[in-house]
Order: C-alpha cells, then structure tokens, then sequence
C-alpha cells in the first residue's frame, strides 16, 4: 500500500498526534512543565489505565461466570 492511500486513511490519527505532541511541547516550552512532571503525568496515566483495563476484565470474567452457571 502506498504511503498516500496509508495517509488519506489515517488522516486524523495523524492529525490528532501532531496536535498533542505540540501541545506537550507548549507546556514544556511555554508553561514551564518539567519533563519530570510530564513523566510522572504520563506514569499516573498509564497506571489508570491499566487498573481501568483490569477492572473491565474482571467484570467480564465475572459476567462469563455467572452466564455459564444457568
């Protein structure tokens, strides 16, 4: 597949990336936001969203379970 037709298909993945990684820049550049606290944001992030992966997991486990016990 041609990098055209890639791009004309991922045109807003593409977009919405460049538009956060220039909004990360202005808040390291323009706010003052140390690459410490980005990385600690990006760690709390990530946390939250692997105990929110777990708990949809568990909770489909749960619904698995007592489906098959009828």
């Amino acid at each position: 597949m041609s990098f055209q037709k890639w791009y004309r298909r991922h045109r807003m993945v593409a977009v919405s990336l460049m538009a956060c990684t220039g909004f990360l820049a202005l808040a390291v550049y323009g706010w003052g936001v140390n690459f410490g606290e980005l990385f600690v944001g990006f760690i709390l992030l990530f946390a939250l969203l692997l105990l929110l992966l777990v708990g949809a997991a568990g909770l489909g486990w749960l619904m698995y379970k007592i489906r098959n016990r009828r």
